[in-house]
């Protein structure tokens, strides 16, 4: 007779299980509208328990298992849930100072940096024209003839004002763009800055201040290459200025070889003494 009253007390429970597997609802998350917490295959297993050739004790320990699972998944959605609201705060302490671009302002007095300024402000369509005409023009270097960079001073010179032309446009343009770019993410960048600052519940859970975070990044990262271009510019001018030293060291040794050679060819009629210490390598200065 008690056995057959404990199989009783079980009739609710295995009904109600069996009711949920053929009808099972979704659980409303705490957090968000409309997300559900929903674990099919823990329903679905109750429901294939009871079509399975076993006795009623072995289905009601197999249901009472599934449930306890759908009970930890519960409260597993639960805790996440729980610690994807807290809130962070002192968020102050992430302030960190930051300057804005300034404007570049130059005189003109006869219309000789025509588009500089504005150049340097953002206009970027205009930076090769405006360092062409702030720039002095060379004259053609026809008169050359067939002459090479290698071996005349006058070619090198001339290679060295194009690539100078050249950096120099490429360089204004990338500091127009730059400019440019600042003024067109301020207004992101202020956005970041309030909702990193807001101190409400809303925008201090936890997702909300590691979307926060992930933006900072992003935006980290696209200063990063503004700056890595900026720092090719420095470098291409570094590496032109070094070709100008260069070249200019290179003439001033082709001085002192002409100087040496003529030295040592002259008849010794007109300086027999250094002649002759040349020739001999001894008693002979660098003039």
């Amino acid at each position: 007779m008690k056995q057959q009253r404990k199989w009783l007390y079980a009739i609710p429970l295995v009904c109600a299980a069996v009711f949920t597997a053929i009808n099972p609802q979704p659980i409303y998350a705490i957090f968000g509208i409309g997300d559900v917490v929903f674990d099919p295959s823990s329903w679905a297993e109750i429901g294939s328990v009871w079509g399975q050739d076993i006795s009623n004790g072995a289905k009601l320990i197999e249901t009472y298992n599934q449930t306890v699972k759908i009970y930890d998944n519960a409260v597993q959605a639960y805790n996440i849930a729980n610690q994807m609201a807290q809130r962070i705060e002192n968020k102050n302490t992430w302030k960190t100072a930051a300057f804005a671009v300034g404007s570049e302002v130059m005189q003109q007095h006869y219309n000789e940096n025509i588009n500089w300024s504005a150049v340097m402000n953002g206009d970027v369509v205009n930076a090769g024209t405006a360092w062409r005409q702030s720039t002095y023009a060379a004259p053609g270097a026809g008169y050359l003839g067939t002459a090479t960079a290698s071996n005349s001073q006058r070619m090198a010179q001339f290679a060295t004002l194009q690539m100078l032309d050249q950096t120099s446009a490429r360089c204004a343009s990338i500091l127009a763009n730059y400019k440019a770019t600042q003024d067109a993410n301020q207004a992101a960048q202020s956005k970041l800055a309030n909702d990193t600052y807001d101190a409400s519940d809303l925008k201090n859970a936890t997702v909300a201040v590691l979307n926060v975070i992930s933006g900072g990044h992003i935006n980290l990262q696209n200063q990063q290459q503004a700056a890595g271009n900026l720092q090719t510019c420095l470098a291409e001018q570094q590496t032109l200025q070094n070709k100008v030293t260069r070249d200019h060291l290179a003439v001033e040794q082709g001085y002192y070889s002409d100087i040496a050679t003529a030295r040592a060819t002259e008849s010794v009629q007109y300086d027999p003494t250094a002649a002759a210490g040349f020739i001999a390598g001894t008693n002979w200065t660098e003039p």
